[in-house]
Formats: structure tokens, sequence, C-alpha cells
């Protein structure tokens, strides 16, 4: 009984080789390829089951950073319905759970937001400075948040920073009138009334070639007059 025990075992090894052996063959793969395959099974077998597993982590990854998007922004939309403190602890709950989403950056332009209403200027420019360290200059938050962070440093008094700050969206699609009008305010504000005379008048130059906006022209062109007289 064991002889034919040990028999039907090597008949069904025989035959899983011949299977094996004929499924190679019928791929009309090289006999080179053939025989490394062969010489290499186990290797290969290691190599799949990594490449699955890597698969499988992957897709895992994709479904938890989705879910974590989803929620994150779920936080976020909750935070924006309460006000005053409660505000600003959610928000902050927002930036410390989901680091590395939209959703926390926008939960720190928030946060500068606040500090800004509660006349927290220093911390206002923590945070803008926190979401520009984050985010390219081609990103659409970049040119306001950038706006925000030269309002906190005017607000400051923080001048040279934020002259330096008006001056970088002087060229900025969108934000030119406000690059220039708070750059020259801020020079007014340092007693530079030379140079913000010289700011008010590029800025007028500005508007040859294009229909500006005439109360706006008006205005500046009434602060230059008054700046010559000075």
């Amino acid at each position: 009984m064991s002889e034919q025990s040990a028999f039907n075992q090597k008949v069904v090894a025989e035959q899983a080789y011949s299977e094996t052996s004929g499924l190679l063959d019928q791929l009309n793969l090289p006999p080179g390829a053939i025989r490394f395959i062969r010489g290499n099974k186990k290797a290969i077998q290691i190599a799949a089951a990594v490449v699955i597993l890597l698969i499988v982590v992957g897709s895992l990854y994709k479904s938890y950073r989705t879910k974590r998007f989803e929620n994150a922004a779920s936080g976020l939309a909750m935070a924006l319905e309460t006000e005053g403190d409660v505000r600003t602890k959610n928000l902050q709950q927002v930036t410390d759970d989901f680091s590395g989403t939209p959703s926390a950056l926008w939960a720190t332009v928030e946060l500068g937001h606040q500090a800004m209403k509660g006349s927290l200027y220093t911390e206002a420019i923590k945070y803008y400075s926190q979401v520009l360290e984050k985010v390219s200059n081609s990103n659409p938050m970049y040119s306001l948040v950038t706006y925000g962070l030269a309002q906190a440093n005017e607000a400051a008094k923080n001048y040279e920073a934020a002259e330096a700050t008006y001056s970088g969206l002087k060229d900025t699609e969108g934000y030119k009138d406000l690059g220039y009008k708070g750059m020259a305010r801020v020079l007014e504000a340092q007693g530079k009334n030379d140079k913000a005379l010289a700011v008010y008048e590029e800025y007028l130059g500005t508007f040859l070639g294009e229909a500006p906006d005439e109360e706006n022209k008006k205005t500046i062109i009434e602060k230059i007059t008054r700046l010559r007289v000075k």
C-alpha cells in the first residue's frame, strides 16, 4: 500500500512538472528564457508576490488618503461654521489632525484671518508665512496669502517687510492695484514721500493703453498732486 502511495506522489509530481513545462513551451518563449524561468522559479515567485503586495498596499493607501482628504474637508467646513475662540480652536484642530492636506492649508489661512481680526498681527504673520512655505507661486492661494502677509506686516508696522511684499504683488495679475497702493502707502507711513510719489507715478503709467477705473485714476492723480506740493 505504501509503495502504491509513493508511486502516486511520484506520478503527481511528474505530471505537475510536465504541465508546467508544457505551458512554458506553449508560450513560445526562447529556450534561454525557459531555462531562466525554470532555474529561478523561487525568485520569480517571490518577485511576483512583492509586486502583488505593492499593488495591494498602494490601493489601500489611496483609499486611506481619499478618506483622509474627505475628513479634512468635512472638519474645515464644520470649523468655518463656528465663531470666535471656538472657530480658532476648531481650525487649529484641522491643521493638527490633517497636516499636509489642502484643507489644513486653508485652515491655516483662516487662522491668519482670525488673528488679523483680533489685532494679533504677529500671529497672523506666522500663519501666512507657514502657508507660503508650503505652496508654489503658481498656486492660486499664493497671491491671496501674500496679500494677507503684506497687510499683517503693515498693521504690525513692519514697513520694510510690507513694502517688499506689496512690491511683489505689483506684477501679479489681479493684485496690481493692491500692490501699488499698498507699497505707496507704507512708504508714506515711513515719511518716504519722494519714493511714494515715484510709485504712484509708475502706477499711473500702467493705465496707458487700457481702460482704467476713472474714479481710481482720479484718486491716484490727487495723491500725486498732494505729494508734489509737500
